[in-house]
């Protein structure tokens, strides 16, 4: 049913389920505000904490301290609240807003998708996916940092050998002049942006025209190239669902963001309203 489905009511049921159980361990939450009790409840609760904290189980000693910690604690909370202290604090409004968003998230993860919505999910976002284009090339460097003239006739008379078959060096570089298997990732760390699919335009075996980078102008044979391919659902299924629960979960945030802004009437004044209404 799509009301199961709704992410509101996840929420709610969530909320609820929580509530009942903070106040099934906290029953003191309801008495007089003017009596702290620290129940066996509580009392585990500090010893479970101090445990996963140590390794080890707490003393009397140590245990006595924590039931005073405690203790102290919620008179200084009480009385802050008391005081309105809460009221307008930005450090505390995050702090809700990022318990309520966690709450929130765990209530969309009740529900889990079906194989089907995964090869789905996979085949609409392949981008996501894909395994790396490869190329293996060589190339000759032409440096451009010198007068336009001088470079451009060097890139002339290196296309004219080329188109000879005659052997031919560039300009000195650091760049390498073979690349063996280099996914596009790693070309366009080298080349500059872009670099990679200038070369899948490219035929194979035979030297292309200039191709301009990042770094000056280059001649480039590519002997292999191996181009992205989406790899099959079986072999990428954990990345598949990370993705698909991190899209699912911010629309549903979002759509459950809509439904509760829909509950208030939201007043936005302008700056200059706010000035001329200040100064009457």
């Amino acid at each position: 049913m799509k009301l199961l489905k709704d992410p509101f009511l996840h929420f709610f049921i969530i909320g609820a389920l929580l509530f009942a159980t903070y106040l099934w361990i906290n029953p003191e939450s309801m008495a007089d505000d003017t009596e702290i009790v620290v129940d066996a409840g509580r009392i585990e609760q500090l010893r479970s904490r101090f445990e996963r904290t140590w390794k080890r189980a707490p003393s009397d000693e140590e245990l006595k301290g924590l039931i005073d910690n405690f203790i102290v604690e919620e008179i200084l909370y009480r009385q802050a609240l008391a005081m309105g202290l809460d009221d307008n604090d930005s450090v505390i409004r995050r702090r809700l807003r990022q318990k309520l968003e966690f709450l929130t998230m765990e209530a969309m993860h009740i529900e889990e998708p079906s194989a089907d919505e995964l090869q789905q999910y996979l085949e609409q976002n392949p981008e996501l996916f894909q395994t790396s284009a490869r190329f293996s090339f060589e190339q000759i460097y032409i440096n451009t940092d010198q007068p336009i003239q001088n470079w451009k006739a060097q890139v002339a008379t290196i296309q004219e050998r080329l188109q000879k078959g005659e052997h031919v060096t560039g300009s000195r570089s650091l760049i390498p002049q073979t690349f063996e298997l280099a996914t596009d990732f790693e070309i366009d760390r080298v080349f500059g942006h872009g670099f990679a699919a200038s070369l899948a335009k490219q035929p194979l075996d035979q030297w292309s025209d200039p191709l301009v980078s990042g770094l000056g102008t280059h001649f480039v044979r590519i002997n292999t190239y191996q181009p992205a391919t989406t790899p099959p659902l079986m072999s990428v299924e954990k990345e598949v669902l990370r993705e698909w629960r991190n899209t699912r979960n911010q629309k549903m945030k979002a759509e459950l963001l809509e439904q509760l802004k829909a509950k208030y009437n939201i007043v936005i004044e302008s700056a200059s309203q706010s000035l001329v209404e200040g100064k009457s």
